[in-house]
Parts: structure tokens; sequence; C-alpha cells
């Protein structure tokens, strides 16, 4: 058995009110509603969220603690497409039940707890922006932020970046010779920024201007 830990309660407990807030937002826009996905339907988004909890987890499990020690997994199309199919089929009401359980308690052991908070809250506020709902931050939602530089660390400007959130959280990366860029603003927009969601100007950015530069080129696809 697997035990979650303080940590992994804590974070759990974000995990769990999030699943249940984005069933609520499901339900009240329709499984036709569009995402910020491209061309996946709510119906197309919450089956794919859904879709990590199958055996317990496991397989999802492994995908995220890889992902986050920096290793990018890029599945095929047809592969995630398939996966989506196969969870549609119990039909949109299912699929919104199967959200307001309790989240596996692999997924919320402590190696893969924060990318865990990210997947779900990412896609809630995937569909928040497209349909105009309100989405606030979970509490510990900036403990994904290590695990994301780190995905991205190849595609980073070469630089000692620190990365300071509105809520008074700070991390470095880089080596300590290298041009210092520091990025400051809310925990949720770092998270939008690392995610490909949002452009850097989100941001409060201090750093040399070829740095800035490469820092506005980033593009981050999760």
């Amino acid at each position: 058995m697997v035990s979650r830990g303080a940590e992994g309660i804590r974070i759990g407990d974000d995990v769990d009110a999030e699943r249940a807030m984005l069933a609520d937002s499901l339900e009240s826009v329709g499984p036709d509603a569009e995402t910020a996905c491209g061309a996946w339907t709510a119906f197309d988004l919450a089956a794919h969220v859904v879709a990590a909890d199958r055996a317990a987890g496991t397989l999802a499990f492994g995908v995220r603690a890889l992902a986050a020690r920096g290793v990018q997994l890029h599945p095929k199309p047809q592969f995630v497409k398939g996966v989506i199919q196969r969870e549609r089929r119990d039909g949109y009401r299912a699929v919104i039940g199967r959200l307001r359980r309790r989240c596996p308690r692999l997924l919320v052991a402590p190696p893969v707890a924060a990318s865990t908070l990210f997947e779900v809250w990412m896609h809630h506020d995937d569909l928040a922006e497209a349909n105009g709902l309100p989405h606030g931050s979970p509490v510990h939602l900036a403990r994904a932020i290590p695990s994301l530089v780190r995905y991205h660390a190849k595609r980073l400007p070469s630089a000692r970046i620190m990365l300071r959130t509105n809520e008074n959280q700070e991390w470095s990366f880089g080596a300590a010779d290298q041009p210092i860029a520091v990025l400051t603003g809310s925990a949720a927009d770092m998270v939008r920024w690392l995610a490909g969601r949002r452009p850097m100007s989100v941001l409060d950015v201090e750093a040399a201007a070829d740095v800035a530069d490469e820092l506005r080129a980033f593009l981050g696809e999760i």
C-alpha cells in the first residue's frame, strides 16, 4: 500500500477539491463546450483527466514520475485520441461522477502529487478560460513549478533563473556563474507560462536583453 505522507495528504486535499470543482464546471457548460485545448470539447477534456485513474493510477504515476524528473514523453495523437474515446463510452455524466471520487492514492503519493494537482488544475483552467468561468488557484499549486522547470530545462535559456511568486515562494535553477534572470508573478500565471498557456508578459522580468529575448521565445508545450 502506498502512503500519502503528510505532504501528499495536503496536496491530495487540493487535488480532490479541484476535481470536484472541475466536475461542477463541466456540469455547467455541457459536453460540447469549447476548451483551450485545441479541438477538444469539454467531454474530451473530462475523459482525458479521468483516464489517469485507470488501474489505480499505475500508468499515470509512471509517466508523471518521469516527467517530474525532466523526461519528455510525447505519445502519438492516435494513442491520446484512443484513450479519450475509451473513456467517453461511459457517457458524460459517468465521467463527471468519476471526477467526484477521490483521486487514486498512488497519484497523490509525494513523487507525483504536485504533478497530479497541476494536471487537474491546468485542464480546469483550460475549460474555464474558454467559457468565461471564474477559476482560482489552490494553496499548493506552486509546488508544481520545480518539476515544470525540470521538464523544460533543455529549452530554457542558459541562465540562473530565479522564480519568485507573489505568494512569497522562491526557486533558483542553473549554475551560480550564469547570467541571472528573475521572474516574478502569481503562482497561477507562472504555471500557465510554463505550460504554454500564457506569454512571458504575464510575469515581471529582470534580465539582460539577450536572456529576456530567449525567455520570450520560450513556449511551454504540455
